[in-house]
């Protein structure tokens, strides 16, 4: 049977917006091996959107939720840090089984429903999430690097992705938000760590081959 996804690396192209947040330790549950990184009880976590656009190995729409910044320190002593990701909606057969497969992301199936400077997101799990949008300023040409830690059994799984584009300062707002599912808990107790958001007018991106941490 063939894969319903190609196999990494990940070669991306797209459009995104992302909103940092501040998050109470005392409002995570992080799974056992994951440590916070914090300063005075507090964590920093990213909600974002992505458009994932053509010439992409898969063309889809995805929202996530990372509530913390975590640490896991291997047997070994080797210690590496990334976002936790608690939640993440996707509107693809083979983004949901890619991500769950090879990065052990908790993906879900959902709608979104585009429109000029916002997104509504319906979530088969549901969630029910509003996310307008506006840039407020100049684009600056940035390069950046992401990592995740995800828990897979008795190792840990870290996601890397390096990413260049342009960038422009945002307006950000998430209205009309509610979800039961646990993964979101810690969102509705969250506050903007800045007054701005950033929105990625056109990135690049390389999704790396997932590496367990031993």
């Amino acid at each position: 049977m063939t894969a319903p996804y190609p196999p990494p690396p990940w070669e991306t192209y797209g459009f995104g917006v992302m909103c940092p947040y501040l998050v109470r330790v005392g409002d995570l549950t992080l799974p056992p091996g994951l440590e916070p990184v914090q300063r005075l009880g507090r964590t920093l976590g990213l909600l974002g959107y992505v458009e994932y656009r053509p010439p992409s190995p898969l063309v889809y729409g995805e929202l996530f939720w990372m509530p913390a910044t975590v640490r896991f320190r291997a047997p070994s002593g080797r210690a590496v840090q990334g976002y936790w990701v608690a939640r993440m909606v996707v509107d693809h057969e083979g983004s949901l089984a890619a991500g769950r497969d090879l990065w052990h992301l908790p993906k879900s199936l959902g709608r979104f429903e585009r429109r000029e400077g916002g997104v509504r997101v319906r979530a088969d799990d549901g969630t029910r999430l509003d996310l307008d949008f506006k840039s407020v300023g100049p684009a600056l040409h940035l390069k950046n690097r992401v990592a995740t830690l995800q828990p897979a059994g008795a190792t840990v799984v870290r996601f890397r992705a390096d990413f260049t584009g342009l960038v422009r300062p945002a307006r950000t707002v998430v209205s009309g938000f509610t979800s039961p599912h646990p993964g979101w808990a810690a969102f509705a107790r969250a506050r903007r760590a800045v007054g701005l958001g950033a929105l990625l007018e056109r990135f690049e991106s390389t999704m790396r081959e997932p590496e367990a941490i031993e």
